[in-house]
């Protein structure tokens, strides 16, 4: 049941128990652990206090006792009703008496934006009651575990991402040798449509990147900005996509249109670095290795490089389930000071890059921790494509 497996992590953390809060979806993580995603709709604050041993407690709205009654079935609950904000307090004394620490979607400062989903306010509310919050940061990483299936979906996501990523290169270089034009969108489209042949789903149009286009990490093909190629432009194809509910795939590769100019592949080499520090780091057992750690020690290879300055992101990201960014730990030590643990069975990705006006390069790789080691799960590019030569 999942109040147990609830009760079950915070007993592993230490915690007297886990309360859960939503107001009309404020916190979609507590929504997606009880499963009620697409399932009801509450219009009233609820708060589901999980002890580390007993019964669990729900305090919800009087009216909304009949929808509740539908939620959580088979699940051993105590439930305590109110309509006024003072029932509210006193449900909320009645449940926190003698509990110490308890977990709640919050992260200190902000720190990790995504699991920041409490409001002020309400923390100041139970912070009323004498206990002291923690983050369920690292408690709900344990619902993002793979399983069997998660792998190989996630495998047959990668032979996709792979294929339609072979299909661009090879496009490319032809109508390059042949001196016909390419566009950034015919390149795109091409991408898109192999997805729909292997049955993948993405979230949004892949990253087709020509040229000085390719110094802007989230560039988007527009029809004023559609650019075709031309020799002595460099080329960066980033893409993912995945089976519906399952891990996605995410990589970014590289080529050159034409013979490389040193300053393409001195940078190349600083992102290729940086790129197998990262995975030199992960691959080691390490069951306390948190993820600011891994793009602080990958950064330093781009800063020792001189362009640490043109490496704008975070070195990678948590794979998720039909968004290639998930909920999980990032590796972080830039936009955030990310220090949730590496859980063994969760995935990221590994991807530095160096982004100028006249050129951007980004090497990315998915990783899946293990309890003996990270292991690489897509294609490692070694040297750019040198295409129409």
């Amino acid at each position: 049941m999942i109040l147990d497996k609830i009760a079950q992590a915070a007993r592993a953390a230490g915690l007297d128990g886990w309360l859960l809060y939503d107001f009309r979806g404020s916190n979609p993580l507590a929504l997606q652990l009880l499963g009620f995603s697409g399932k009801s709709f509450l219009s009233r604050r609820w708060f589901l206090y999980v002890p580390k041993q007993g019964s669990a407690t729900l305090i919800h709205h009087r009216i909304e006792a009949g929808t509740w009654r539908n939620l959580l079935p088979g699940e051993n609950l105590n439930r305590l009703v109110y309509s006024s904000h003072e029932e509210l307090d006193a449900a909320l004394a009645r449940v926190l008496t003698a509990q110490k620490r308890i977990a709640m979607e919050y992260s200190p400062r902000g720190a990790v934006p995504a699991v920041s989903r409490v409001d002020a306010g309400t923390l100041e509310r139970i912070r009323e009651h004498g206990v002291e919050i923690v983050s369920s940061a690292d408690l709900l990483q344990r619902w993002l575990v793979w399983d069997a299936a998660d792998e190989t979906a996630h495998q047959k996501a990668v032979e996709g991402v792979i294929r339609a990523k072979d299909a661009a290169f090879a496009l490319i270089d032809q109508r390059l040798k042949a001196k016909q034009a390419i566009s950034e969108l015919e390149v795109q489209t091409l991408i898109m449509n192999c997805f729909i042949e292997d049955g993948l789903h993405s979230d949004h149009p892949c990253n087709v990147s020509f040229a000085g286009h390719a110094g802007d990490p989230h560039y988007e093909i527009t029809s004023s900005s559609n650019r075709t190629l031309e020799m002595g432009m460099c080329v960066l194809i980033d893409l993912w996509a995945g089976i519906p509910d399952r891990p996605m795939a995410d990589v970014t590769f590289v080529g050159f249109a034409g013979e490389p100019t040193p300053e393409y592949l001195r940078i190349w080499q600083a992102v290729a670095g940086a790129r197998d520090t990262g995975i030199a780091m992960l691959v080691k057992p390490a069951n306390t290795l948190q993820g600011w750690m891994v793009d602080k020690a990958a950064r330093e290879i781009i800063e020792a490089a001189g362009y640490g300055a043109a490496f704008t992101h975070r070195l990678g990201h948590s794979l998720g389930r039909n968004h290639a960014h998930g909920d999980g730990a990032n590796l972080d030590n830039l936009e955030t000071h990310d220090t949730r643990v590496l859980l063994p069975g969760t995935a990221v990705t590994v991807e530095p890059g160096i982004y100028l006006e006249h050129m951007g390069i980004r090497s990315e790789v998915n990783v899946l921790i293990t309890e003996n080691g990270a292991r690489v799960t897509t294609p490692i590019q070694l040297e750019p494509y040198r295409l129409g030569i």
